[in-house]
């Protein structure tokens, strides 16, 4: 079950959230070993080419038999709960990626994770507390002038997890 606000075949910025309740370990690719602590899995990505934030999302949701990018191996273990999106015509990943990093209480669990593409340290985030979508966007206002709107998908009920990606 989702709520109304779904992400639509426009091009634009997402945050997917992600939570583990265990701790975990995962192999990244060329990235190495990734040793996830219980808690709260932030990944910032953008969607600029067919389909849009609807098509990256959809592929998202879905468990990939052969991940194609980092977060992809990430979704093996960490259930998807919710999904902060804009389809802001201009890329945000990086604004954001920077304004998750500064908040308190947020860490880089690897390096270069979902950042190959760019300067970033890292396009995934990790925190013990579940993290504030209304103060999220309250900064992200603040910081960025002229920002579109920041909707989000709260995920309740997880079928998906159960589907595969081929």
């Amino acid at each position: 079950m989702h709520t109304k606000a779904q992400p639509t075949n426009q091009p634009g910025t997402y945050l997917l959230l992600m939570q583990l309740e265990e701790v975990q370990q995962i192999e990244v690719g060329r990235l190495g070993t990734l040793l996830l602590k219980a808690g709260w899995y932030l990944y910032i990505g953008s969607a600029f080419g067919p389909g849009g934030i609807q098509a990256r999302c959809g592929h998202h949701r879905k468990i990939s038999i052969r991940p194609r990018w980092h977060v992809d191996y990430l979704r093996i273990v960490a259930p998807l709960r919710e999904i902060w999106f804009s389809h802001d015509p201009v890329r945000r990943e990086h604004q954001w990626a920077e304004l998750v990093r500064e908040r308190r209480g947020m860490q880089v669990p690897l390096q270069g994770f979902g950042s190959s593409d760019c300067d970033c340290e890292t396009h995934l985030l990790y925190t013990a507390q579940s993290p504030s979508f209304d103060g999220f966007r309250r900064r992200t206002y603040r910081a960025i002038a002229g920002h579109a709107m920041i909707k989000r998908e709260s995920i309740h009920a997880l079928p998906e997890d159960a589907g595969h990606d081929h």
